[in-house]
């Protein structure tokens, strides 16, 4: 597979590439459009998901459009640089949140 193909795949297939949102913002080998197009197709599939969810038809697949909403107010920030919130400091109250509180009580003796 050729350069501009497995370019094409990640602009189109981003959730097959990309753990997290902020991984395309963070991607240095994508251009500002390409990682809003890329954020844009995140964005599609996860409001459909949340559609499918509302009618009862979900397969357990994780919801992350908040997390796509953040990465391209990022992605709209200077330097592109990472909300505080959706980086290595989730929003409080939240399950991400919980987890690492849970974490840390793990490690603390």
């Amino acid at each position: 597979m050729d350069s501009k193909e497995t370019r094409e795949d990640r602009l189109e297939k981003p959730h097959a590439h990309f753990d997290r949102p902020q991984d395309i913002v963070a991607d240095p080998a994508l251009s500002k459009e390409e990682k809003a197009q890329a954020l844009e197709k995140l964005e599609q599939d996860a409001r459909q998901l949340t559609t499918a969810a509302q009618e009862g038809m979900t397969g357990g697949e994780e919801n992350k459009l908040q997390e796509v909403l953040d990465a391209k107010k990022a992605l709209e920030e200077p330097g592109g640089a990472p909300n505080p919130a959706t980086a290595d400091n989730p929003p409080p109250g939240s399950d991400a949140e919980v987890a690492a509180e849970a974490e840390i009580e793990k490690l603390d003796p």
